[in-house]
């Protein structure tokens, strides 16, 4: 109903060249493609229950178990959260607190090498072992 300005119809009008299409395109293949392979392995670290969701979008939505990997956990999915967040510079977002998420982390799919250093370090907080810094 509002009027846009020459600026954005100018940038609107640029991000609909063919060239642009083609690089979104592109993108959104890479993120299915990443999404797929961080499901996967992800899923396999000890300490992870299930994905929830339909997972279509460029992130994933993943429980952390308790300690005795029986169901999930506020306080354990909080604690990894912190760790991620403050210590590593890791940045998921902590979604335990919202109807139907207990325990629950969001985590956006990044590039490969994102992917990999995000696993690693998760692997390690649930595993409790030695954690690298990024």
């Amino acid at each position: 109903p509002y009027n846009i300005n020459a600026l954005t119809s100018h940038v609107a009008f640029n991000a609909l060249s063919s060239q642009n299409i083609a690089k979104m395109r592109e993108t959104a293949r890479q993120i299915r493609t990443e999404r797929t392979k961080l499901i996967s392995s992800i899923t396999s670290i000890t300490g992870i229950g299930k994905i929830l969701g339909a997972n279509d979008a460029n992130f994933i939505l993943v429980q952390v178990l308790d300690e005795a990997c029986e169901k999930p956990s506020n306080g354990r999915a909080n604690w990894i959260y912190k760790e991620l967040a403050e210590r590593l510079g890791i940045v998921v977002r902590y979604r335990g607190n919202e109807f139907g998420c207990e325990g629950c982390l969001r985590i956006t799919v990044g590039t490969p090498q994102e992917n990999e250093v995000l696993l690693e370090n998760l692997r390690q907080l649930l595993e409790g072992t030695s954690v690298k810094s990024t």
